[in-house]
């Protein structure tokens, strides 16, 4: 069955959000790198297939659709350790404009009645300003909280001490002993707190967006958000919006 074929209870007050585009880019670094791929044509196929997946959506029924651009790359400790932010940056700055410009074009021309970009580049820089991260308790901005020092190694950056350091502390060097005051979880994934804090996020956009109202990102959101919640605080297990 294919998915335009499903069935879904409800569909025409169901929210459907599409995120995709953070694994392409960094499969599609290589290639620019080596001049095989230009950052234009990237753009432009990538924004294609998420458009094309927008009219999928809306022929499915629904008529609350949301899409995400893609995140600053640039600040995960993976494109940190491969010194690759700056072509990470470029990439992901290309396709958000052209993203944005390509959707509000087909959000015109197909008469959907509620579309809305959710900007997880600017939520996630956000997210990552000083204050944000004192208000979640969390010390460590550019360190993965798993598998951080045996990437590195792999990658050549550090010496035969670490090296034998981390061979008599594997454990440490596997997962960091504080996951709580990590902002990445692993080399790619931000961790529970952050992950939690940008579903409340988009929580407000959506409901806000139904009563009619807009949702300004700031700091002072966040931080409001993480008060509310106690998201400074150990999640319950399973962890769930409250």
């Amino acid at each position: 069955m294919s998915f335009a074929s499903a069935k879904v209870p409800n569909i025409a007050n169901s929210t459907a959000i599409l995120e995709i585009g953070a694994n392409d880019v960094m499969n599609a670094i290589p290639d620019i790198l080596d001049n095989k791929l230009s950052i234009g044509s990237f753009a432009k196929s990538l924004s294609d297939k998420v458009v094309s997946q927008l009219q999928m959506l809306k022929n499915a029924g629904f008529k609350n659709i949301y899409v995400a651009n893609i995140p600053p790359l640039d600040k995960i400790p993976l494109m940190i350790m491969q010194k690759q932010t700056k072509e990470a940056r470029t990439i992901v700055s290309a396709y958000n404009q052209l993203l944005l410009a390509k959707t509000d074009i087909w959000a015109k021309a197909s008469n959907i009645s509620n579309f809305a970009m959710l900007d997880m580049n600017m939520f996630l820089q956000t997210a990552l300003s000083k204050t944000v991260t004192n208000a979640l308790d969390i010390s460590d901005t550019t360190n993965s909280c798993v598998g951080g020092e045996i990437l590195e190694l792999l990658t050549g950056s550090s010496s035969w001490t670490s090296l034998l350091d981390s061979e008599f502390n594997i454990k440490e060097a596997i997962i960091c002993s504080d996951s709580q005051a990590h902002f990445f979880w692993d080399p790619l994934h931000p961790a529970d707190r952050v992950h939690r804090l940008f579903g409340y996020y988009v929580n407000v956009v959506i409901t806000e967006r139904i009563r009619g109202n807009t949702v300004t990102l700031s700091e002072d959101l966040l931080i409001q958000l993480i008060s509310k919640h106690k998201l400074n605080t150990i999640p319950p297990r399973p962890a769930s919006l409250s």
